[in-house]
């Protein structure tokens, strides 16, 4: 029930970001939401799910030393299991900010597998600004391991994908010892004048088993 919740979590996330979007324009529409701001909205519609589902459940940021704006990293406790939450905002898509979430990652591993328990989920959620880079038309590919199923759209908004040579589940896999078993994308921004999704802002989600 739990990864039921969480993959619910995901789809309605899109609508959710489509009013966050709205109300926070330009500052989405100029290079991408923050982390802190990423994760917490996506925790808080877990906390949401939950209820919808019928369980209680508790947002609780995991570093309690950061100020709260600076928050980038959650944990939303049930009665049924945990689903923690880790936001990487992806300013460009070069190696090196693909290490920095690894290096997140790491230290959530370090800092809290002692509290983990065999039913919980971890979900990765990043997002990113497409642009004309080799990096950052490689990310779809690298987070997905599959180029998207409408590639001509992308194309005609200017964005031309490539292939990466390596993908975030292998990496998951081989380098951390996570098992990845729901990775998906989504543009949740919209041309409100055709409702033609703007394919070049992505959102970036990964659900692991710790």
């Amino acid at each position: 029930m739990l990864q039921d919740i969480v993959v619910h979590s995901i789809h309605s996330f899109e609508s959710d970001c489509q009013k966050l979007c709205l109300q926070h324009y330009p500052a989405v529409h100029n290079g991408g939401m923050t982390e802190q701001h990423l994760g917490l909205a996506f925790a808080r519609r877990i906390n949401a799910s939950f209820a919808e589902f019928g369980q209680i459940a508790e947002v609780t940021p995991l570093d309690n030393k950061k100020e709260s704006a600076q928050t980038n990293s959650y944990r939303v406790t049930s009665p049924i299991g945990t689903v923690w939450v880790i936001s990487h905002h992806f300013v460009n898509a070069n190696l090196a900010s693909r290490e920095k979430l690894y290096t997140n990652i790491l230290e959530w591993q370090s800092e809290h597998n002692y509290a983990l328990q065999s039913q919980d989920v971890l979900v990765i959620i990043a997002d990113h600004w497409l642009n004309r880079c080799t990096h950052s038309r490689k990310i779809i590919h690298w987070w997905c391991a599959r180029f998207p199923t409408d590639v001509d759209s992308y194309v005609s908004q200017g964005v031309r994908l490539l292939e990466s040579d390596s993908t975030l589940g292998d990496t998951l896999r081989n380098r951390l010892q996570l098992l990845p078993y729901f990775i998906s994308h989504t543009h949740p921004l919209q041309r409100p004048s055709v409702k033609q999704q703007v394919k070049k802002y992505v959102q970036l989600f990964a659900v692991v088993r710790p």
